[in-house]
């Protein structure tokens, strides 16, 4: 999918969360929303889902008739084309894993409350690796498996656009590289909200970062994620290297920043 955000902000309590973001992750791939706590990237992923309606600006998604305002379109087509992976919720729920995936496609079933594709929760489990717990109660899943769950099911709707939010909370290292990777393989145009530099370094093939709600970078990691930026945006002081095998950034931490490295964001990064 191509998706353009165009000057797209919002306020929440009088104050502007996101603030004329102008961005376009490259299609089928992997971009990392980055920023500090408070940054911004919830926001703008829901934006960007349809959930919010941007007070001034778009988010544009193409249809038939040309680019479209991705909130202007009715919940189940939206719901068949995007796929919001919010940060976990610790409610129990009495269904089986594989009832939680089928909720994936409820954009899918017809005015009979059948699925066309019932095959699609299987593929979906398959693929996030999460077929072993389908007969399991989702009550007792650790958060690792839950993670797990909440990506087969928005795989289910075989979204265009997949949104994650924090995807690797609960996870640990090795699920967390596997998550990853299997997003980035996936080829479907993807945006992960990621507090890991070193993760979206080693896995996004593009970023954006923000800061007090506004973009204040965008491009590969290996460009973006630089010392000063780092030092602007962050406020530590950070030394970026090149990883022997792959040759993707790596970033080694080394304390707060100096305070002549910080200042306001660029405007014009």
């Amino acid at each position: 999918m191509e998706l353009s955000i165009a000057d797209a902000g919002v306020r929440l309590g009088g104050r502007w969360v996101v603030d004329g973001i102008d961005a376009t992750p490259p299609p089928g791939a992997l971009t990392g929303l980055l920023g500090p706590n408070g940054a911004g990237k919830t926001t703008l992923l829901r934006l960007v889902a349809g959930l919010l309606p941007p007070e001034r600006g778009a988010v544009l998604v193409p249809t038939p008739e040309g680019p479209r305002p991705v909130h202007t379109l009715d919940r189940r087509a939206r719901a068949r084309r995007v796929a919001l992976l919010e940060q976990e919720s610790h409610a129990s729920v009495p269904l089986t894993v594989r009832e939680v995936v089928a909720l994936g496609r409820i954009p899918y079933r017809t005015l009979w409350g059948s699925d066309p594709d019932e095959r699609a929760v299987d593929r979906a489990l398959d693929a996030a690796s999460a077929a072993h717990l389908a007969a399991r109660s989702w009550a007792t899943l650790s958060g690792g498996e839950r993670q797990r769950v909440h990506v087969a099911r928005a795989l289910a709707q075989e979204p265009e656009l997949l949104l994650l939010d924090e995807p690797t909370n609960h996870l640990d290292v090795a699920a967390q590289l596997s998550l990853l990777a299997f997003v980035r393989d996936l080829g479907v145009t993807s945006v992960a909200a990621l507090h890991d530099l070193n993760l979206a370094a080693a896995f996004c093939a593009h970023v954006l970062v923000l800061s007090d709600g506004r973009l204040v970078a965008a491009g590969p990691p290996a460009d973006v994620l630089t010392p000063e930026l780092l030092a602007r945006v962050y406020g530590v002081d950070a030394d970026v290297l090149v990883h022997p095998r792959t040759g993707r950034p790596v970033i080694a931490l080394t304390g707060h920043a100096d305070p002549p490295l910080l200042g306001p964001p660029q405007e014009d990064a």
